[in-house]
Parts: C-alpha cells; sequence; structure tokens
C-alpha cells in the first residue's frame, strides 16, 4: 500500500509489577519475580470542594462534577499529579470558558515525593523516593465589586 505508514507498539510489561527503569537498573540481572509497588500518594484531607484529577476517570465527568460543585460552591480546588497535570489545566480552561468571566483562576504547583517499593524473589528489597509535579488550581466566583 502507499502511503500506509507502518505503526509500532511498544512492548507490554511481561509481569503485572515490571515498569520501565533507568538504564541502571536495566544492567543488572533481570528477575522473573521482580516487581515495583508503587506507594499511594500522599494527600491531603480531602475537603468537599476539592476535586483531584486522574487520567483514568472520563473528562466529562470531572467536568460535569466541577460544574456541580460551583453551583453549591464558591470556589472549588482541581488537583492534579504528573501526567494528570495537563488534564487539571485543560479541565481549569474549560470551565473557565462554560463560566465566561464569572470565575477566576489562581494556580499553584509544586513538586511530591513519592516513594517506590522493589521487591525481587530472593527476597532483596529497597525503596526508591521519586518526584513528580502537581497542580493546584483554584476556580472561584467572581464577586460583585460596589
Amino acid at each position: 500500500m502507499e502511503g500506509a505508514k507502518k505503526i509500532r507498539k511498544s512492548p507490554k510489561p511481561k509481569h503485572d509489577g515490571e515498569m520501565r527503569t533507568s538504564r541502571s537498573n536495566r544492567e543488572e540481572s533481570f528477575d522473573s519475580d521482580y516487581r515495583i509497588e508503587r506507594r499511594p500518594t500522599p494527600r491531603l484531607p480531602k475537603r468537599k470542594n476539592d476535586v483531584y484529577v486522574n487520567q483514568k476517570t472520563p473528562f466529562m465527568g470531572q467536568f460535569n462534577k466541577c460544574k456541580s460543585l460551583l453551583n453549591s460552591e464558591k470556589e472549588i480546588i482541581i488537583h492534579g499529579l504528573g501526567a494528570a497535570v495537563n488534564t487539571a489545566v485543560n479541565l481549569a480552561l474549560q470551565l473557565k470558558s462554560f463560566y465566561s468571566d464569572t470565575v477566576t483562576l489562581e494556580a499553584t504547583t509544586s513538586t511530591v515525593d513519592l516513594i517506590d517499593d522493589h521487591h525481587s524473589s530472593s527476597g532483596d528489597y529497597r525503596t526508591e523516593s521519586r518526584k513528580n509535579s502537581a497542580i493546584h488550581i483554584k476556580l472561584a466566583h467572581v464577586t460583585a465589586s460596589n
């Protein structure tokens, strides 16, 4: 076929816990039962007006949840971590567009420390800490000035 492009798929992990690792980790001997467990992400106590955005929930579901919260609250805070930062920004901008000039945006960024546990069948265990970007976007209704 002329003009057809060949699509290359990246190889899938062989085991549930197997993930891509840094070059130095790849040079170590491969253990077929090696697994990485990610510890839960640290979160602040969830308030009624907090929305934690992720990549798994459909965008429109998150959008509708934010709309209903903005109808009952003065402000909401959208939190995004790692790959969900783009989704959080997109969500905030779509909400601002939907509400025209009746809401304001205030964004802050941070870095979150995450910890991974590495297990192997030989009984070796180690932890690895890494950092991930986060964004927190506050959407608030504009108050009328007299």
